[in-house]
């Protein structure tokens, strides 16, 4: 797996992670240290959960791809 990829999966969770701390923020005050040590654990999270899917979708379209190419197998049927 190239390493953009690694990468831009790990900006995209972050992101993501900071969208749902600050839809979620409520009125409890918190320290600087909390709220970035709440969005990095969620951003973890969601980073893991990302690469799963990413590794599962990249391995069926290898798959696919594969059986494209080798083509529908010649059933001809039993001869006479």
């Amino acid at each position: 797996m190239k390493l953009m990829r690694i990468v831009m999966l790990a900006v995209l969770s972050l992101a993501i992670s900071g969208l749902m701390y600050y839809v979620t923020a409520g009125v409890i005050r918190s320290s600087w240290a909390d709220i970035i040590g709440e969005i990095f654990t969620t951003a973890i999270i969601i980073f893991v959960l990302l690469l799963i899917v990413y590794i599962i979708a990249r391995s069926a379209a290898k798959k696919a791809i594969a059986a494209r190419k080798k083509g529908l197998p010649n059933q001809e049927g039993p001869k006479p």
